[in-house]
């Protein structure tokens, strides 16, 4: 098969914690009949001070139930709504072609390849630690195969580098895009270098997203401090809501914008 009829696969976010939310949800669906179990054969042996533990046993159907919930999305997620959370992105730009793109965290070339394919006499930059805990595959060869596929190898450059020192000059790109990428940064100061060094690189007036599951408001803040005077934060609605809710505040996407609406309508 040639690697034009290839299907571009963008991967499987965030692996081991898939894996772990599904554990967890197996174990809570367990635990209800284990518990119950556990009761019967007990109840009249336990001191009666002690028999509020064997309540407890409900609450595992509940925490499996929100495991499985999150599991699911985050399946969701990968294969088909964060295909089309990049589509409704990328058309709110009014693309010339000629705009030279980075891309900061690409990854399997998400958003990278996105970018190329809008692009006629420009090119989009990928740019990455690929880190396999982050996403499932994550390297540069899977990179450079869903450019292939997408038929926009030509328009694409693929290198190694880290955000907090992104090895361009000032004021190199037009367009700057990140999705889900910076929160693996776990380092709050780090993280704002991050942010600050995605600002040094986007020219004066150029457009500007950072799409991320968690710390946006960290980045329109850091954003604004250096320069970028159109910020807008958004988050993500009713979706945005309930992952905060079910992750107990872990999750809480958004986007953050520098000049990205303006001429979009």
């Amino acid at each position: 098969m040639s690697a034009r009829n290839r299907r571009a696969d963008y991967g499987l976010d965030a692996p081991g914690v898939l894996r772990n939310l599904f554990v967890v949800a197996i174990v809570g669906f367990l635990a209800w009949p284990l518990g119950l179990a556990l009761q019967v054969v007990l109840w009249w042996q336990t001191p009666e001070p002690f028999r509020i533990i064997f309540p407890l046993n409900y609450m595992g159907p509940a925490i499996g139930f929100v495991c499985l919930l999150m599991g699911c999305w985050m399946l969701y997620y990968s294969y088909v709504g964060k295909l089309r959370m990049r589509e409704q992105l990328l058309n709110e730009v009014p693309w010339r072609g000629n705009e030279a793109v980075l891309d900061v965290g690409c990854g399997r070339g998400l958003m990278l390849v996105g970018a190329a394919k809008r692009l006629t006499s420009g090119k989009a930059t990928g740019i990455d630690l690929w880190q396999g805990e982050d996403l499932a595959g994550n390297n540069p060869e899977a990179t450079r195969a869903n450019a292939e596929a997408e038929g926009v190898i030509d328009r694409v450059e693929i290198r190694g580098g880290d955000a907090r020192k992104l090895p361009f000059t000032d004021a190199s790109f037009d367009v700057v895009v990140s999705n889900a990428a910076l929160h693996n940064i776990y380092n709050r100061e780090e993280r704002r270098t991050a942010v600050r060094e995605i600002a040094r690189v986007l020219k004066p007036g150029g457009r500007l997203l950072i799409s991320d599951i968690r710390h946006t408001a960290e980045y329109a803040e850091v954003l604004r401090e250096n320069g970028c005077a159109q910020v807008k934060r958004n988050g993500s609605g009713i979706t945005g809501i309930v992952l905060k809710v079910l992750s107990f505040g872990n999750l809480d996407p958004g986007t953050v914008k520098d000049n990205w609406q303006d001429e979009a309508g």
